[in-house]
Order: C-alpha cells, then structure tokens, then sequence
C-alpha cells in the first residue's frame, strides 16, 4: 500500500482586500495557531493578494492565493485557484468555469445550494446559489460550507446564541447537495471539498459589543480539507507546492471534516482489487474488492454504494468485501457528521 502524506487546510477565506476583516499577516498566524499544513484564500474579484507576493510558505504553513468570482446578477461563485491573473470580468458562469478548467486550474462551485426561510432567515444576508450544477466543467464542488451552514440555521429568534456559540449548530452538509453529488458521480466525477468561507464580520451583540461571527482561528477550526499526496510538499518551492495542492484536489484524494466533532488526522479509506489499491478519486476495474476504512477513534461509520446506505458499524477499523458500485464513507460522531470522504469507483468492464 502506498504510504501517503496528508495535509490539513482551510478553503474559501476572505481579507480586508475584499470583504474579511483580517490582513493577510493576521490571518496567517490564526491559520497556524490552528495548527493548519495550508490555506486557500479567494477574496472577491481580485488577485491583489497574488499580485503583493503572498502566495508562499510561512513557516509549515502554505498559502495559495485564488479569488472568488461571481456574475453580475451576484450569482454562481465560482472560486478560481492557480491563475496568476483575473479573467475578463464581464464573462459569464458558463464562460469562467470553463476557462478556469481550460487553464488547467482549480476551479470550485462556492455554497452551490444555498437556501434561505425568507420568514425567519436574517435580513441582509440573502441566499447566494446556482441556477444550475450540470455543466461538464465543474470539478470540484463545496459539499459543507461553513459560513453557509451557519446563516441557513441562524434565524431573528437564535442569533445571539449563534454568535456567541458560531460551531454549536455544526451538524452536517445539507442532504440535497449530497444527494446530487452522489448522484452525478453515478456518470461524472465531481469532487466534494469543505470549505470556511471566512470573513471574520463583526457585528453587534445586544447594541452593546463587538463581535466577529466566527473569528478566524474559530473557523479554522470547523471545516477542513485534508489531502493526501504522494509527495512531501514541505520540501518544494512555493509553486510546485501549490500545483500539488491543486492536483490533490482535483484528484479527489482528499476528504472532509469537522474539527468540531474531533481531529480527523488518520482517516484512510481505500478499496483493494487484484489490480491494485483504490484511493479516493480513483476508478478501478473489477467486480469485486476489500473496502477497508480506518478512523482515528471509535465511531459510526456508513458506507455508501451507488447513492444509498450499503452497510453501517460502529467501529474504529472497518474491512468488508463489496461488489462493484460507486463508494464513499460518513462518519458520525456525538450523532453529528465528522467525516466525509469522496467516491472510489469500482467497475467492471
């Protein structure tokens, strides 16, 4: 089995350069007081952050600057990582998905299913999502928003507690956008990321006090994408860093989780044929293999086939044999979602 390097980060995170609160040096030392490996920072329609050099490593930590693109109906975010300059700013989201895939770059569908109860929902802070997810160009989806999962369940009756208390109401991705993740991979692969979406907003409490909802160090600690590589990428320059992050990615060797519910650094999940072992992200041919699932510690672990539950256990080691299908993992922890990982194929010819 391939001995495999894994790497903890945090997507989707804004700066004062558009709409975060924090600089750039502020926000590096809160990614590293929480312990991250990198960080994916996308402010909105600009590359300012790239263009003043700060796509680089500092310290353990690597930080790749992409930005966040929106049309002009302020609709289909679409974040855009690896491109050293913006794209023309009245293209379409047909058009900037495809020339983000067409430069060879990482492009990802931002809170793609963001919805809102207009009765309770806050005011100011309206739902910001896709007409559409079926275009052939699109990689790589946000399968848990944080910021997102956090407006949707925030109402006028339970702000102040979610203000004060921002990861309590952590439970997991909304079962619509899994349900259409599992169901494109049935033709198509689509990778699933968590991401931050961090802004640090401050705001008042009660008229009395500043608060930011969710400060960094907070969100860093919530949602994270570890990826797993082949390669050591502590010991590369800043750019062959970012493009491996990048292949990683768009690979989808990676997978989700919330740091909420415990550290999830140790999370294998393969299937083995008589070909070879099949990591996350990869299609293998054959009618039958071993699945096998390690977690850090004991928890309930469901296995998916082709969209729907296969098997479940609560477990720290999970081994079974499966017929061919499309597989990914969830596990459970405390009753709220801990890990998510993406599909492996297994086909026969």
């Amino acid at each position: 089995m391939k001995t495999l390097n894994e790497y903890i980060g945090c997507i989707h995170v804004h700066t004062i350069f558009s709409d975060g609160s924090g600089s750039y040096p502020q926000i590096i030392q809160a990614a590293k007081e929480a312990g991250l490996d990198y960080l994916m920072v996308s402010d909105h329609m600009t590359l300012r952050g790239r263009e003043e050099g700060f796509s680089d490593w500092y310290d353990n930590l690597f930080v790749s600057v992409g930005y966040e693109i929106q049309d002009k109906d302020d609709r289909h975010h679409y974040l855009a990582f690896g491109l050293d300059k913006m794209l023309p700013a009245e293209y379409g989201h047909e058009e900037y998905i495809k020339a983000v895939r067409d430069a060879g770059a990482l492009g990802i569908a931002a809170h793609p299913l963001e919805q809102r109860d207009e009765n309770l929902s806050l005011p100011g802070f309206p739902a910001i999502t896709w007409s559409s997810l079926d275009y052939p160009e699109i990689e790589v989806v946000e399968i848990w928003n944080m910021m997102s999962h956090w407006l949707e369940a925030t109402t006028i009756r339970n702000k102040y507690w979610n203000v004060i208390h921002p990861r309590s109401f952590s439970t997991s991705p909304a079962n619509d956008l899994m349900n259409w993740w599992d169901e494109t991979n049935l033709t198509r692969k689509v990778v699933g990321i968590g991401s931050v979406d961090a802004h640090a907003t401050k705001v008042k409490v009660l008229g009395l006090f500043s608060k930011a909802i969710f400060d960094y160090k907070i969100m860093f600690k919530s949602i994270r994408t570890h990826i797993l590589s082949e390669q050591k990428i502590k010991n590369m320059n800043a750019t062959d860093t970012e493009t491996e992050i990048i292949k990683a990615i768009k690979s989808g060797r990676c997978f989700v989780s919330n740091y909420r519910r415990g550290d999830a650094r140790g999370f294998r999940f393969n299937i083995h044929t008589n070909q070879k072992d099949l990591q996350m992200g990869e299609t293998g041919s054959a009618t039958s293999g071993n699945l096998n699932v390690i977690l850090p510690r004991k928890a309930v672990c469901i296995v998916f086939r082709n969209g729907e539950p296969y098997h479940d256990d609560f477990t720290e080691h999970l081994e079974i044999e499966v017929p061919e299908g499309i597989y990914r993992v969830e596990v459970v922890h405390g009753k709220r979602g801990w890990i998510y990982s993406n599909h492996i194929k297994l086909i026969s010819e």
